[in-house]
């Protein structure tokens, strides 16, 4: 007899659920299968349904590591992307090797601070502690707490791009309206680009200086606090050149990640959570980088670029329920 779910074999629950990861659409998906069987197959109600049971059956994210091993490179980024529960904020926070691209480790909190990164990195802790060569993230008080309390000596960068976000939340970078506005986006762009660690302190001191001739702006003085703020931490990849000083590679996953979940409208029960971001993250595992701007990292997996050697996987689901080695999980 076969594997089913309910009354559905398992093959076609697994093919409707990867339409989706991939069409986003849950009336397209039941189009395409109407089409197939000629007749109504599915509600949606009962098409989500479905992919939620079999989304208990999948493997979680450490299992799936634990099974097939991926190569750490030392470098990881953490950051947390936030998302709806029944109208209410819940943070999504992540660990990810930034150079693999591959994800280590996820959980789901209801706020970003020291606990919730301590708990992330604990739940990782073992496959990454002999191999921690540096961190990646934007600065958040709990995060950097979380990290140096567990790798007290590991180098941290900041994400400058993060910065000059911020700093372009005060100062109207895009369209700059006063001269004094000008002025400050090019001190504060030989601050946070500069070719050389001195050159980056001497800019900072120059643009404090240039406050202190300005006492009245307001702005600038909130410019340089935010400028302030963990300035030794920008300056890491200075003296870690293997160190980005940028995080694109983890804005690029968070966008993708925001994208599908937004498109979801928020999650209305708490324990579809879990299922739905395995589901999208477990994909993103095993999902082909076609179109990378990276010709080494082009037609290969997140999986694959840490070193597992996989066969050609049409759908990850069926794969990881039929592979001949695997193990119960």
């Amino acid at each position: 007899m076969k594997d089913a779910v309910g009354k559905f074999e398992i093959e076609m629950l697994e093919y409707a659920a990867y339409m989706y990861l991939r069409a986003l659409s849950f009336n397209n998906i039941l189009d395409i299968l109407r089409a197939w069987y000629m007749k109504d197959v599915l509600s949606k109600r009962s098409l989500i349904t479905h992919i939620e049971l079999l989304a208990d059956r999948i493997p979680d994210n450490s299992t799936i590591s634990q099974i097939f091993k991926p190569k750490r490179s030392g470098y990881y980024a953490l950051d947390g992307t936030w998302m709806k529960y029944c109208g209410k904020d819940i943070v999504l926070l992540i660990i990810f090797d930034v150079q693999t691209l591959d994800l280590v480790g996820w959980r789901v909190a209801s706020f970003e601070d020291e606990d919730s990164y301590t708990a992330l990195i604990a739940s990782v802790h073992d496959e990454i502690a002999a191999s921690a060569r540096g961190f990646f993230c934007d600065g958040d008080p709990g995060l950097l707490k979380a990290v140096r309390a567990k790798f007290p000596v590991t180098p941290i960068q900041l994400c400058i791009f993060h910065k000059y976000s911020r700093v372009g939340q005060i100062i109207p970078f895009v369209h700059p309206r006063t001269e004094i506005d000008r002025e400050i986006k090019l001190r504060t762009e030989k601050v946070l680009f500069a070719s050389t660690k001195q050159s980056a302190i001497s800019a900072l001191d120059e643009l404090m200086a240039y406050a202190r001739e300005h006492d009245g702006h307001k702005k600038l003085k909130e410019v340089i606090g935010v400028l302030n703020r963990n300035f030794e931490l920008l300056l890491t990849h200075f003296d870690n050149p293997e160190m980005s000083p940028y995080n694109n590679v983890l804005e690029g996953f968070n966008h993708i990640v925001k994208r599908k979940t937004k498109l979801m409208k928020g999650f209305k029960k708490s324990q579809n959570i879990n299922r739905w971001l395995k589901l999208i993250l477990t994909d993103w595992r095993f999902h082909i980088l076609r179109e990378s701007s990276f010709k080494e990292r082009r037609g290969k997996s997140p999986l694959q670029l840490a070193g597992v050697d996989l066969p050609k996987v049409h759908n990850w689901m069926t794969f990881l329920r039929t592979r001949p080695e695997r193990k119960p999980y």
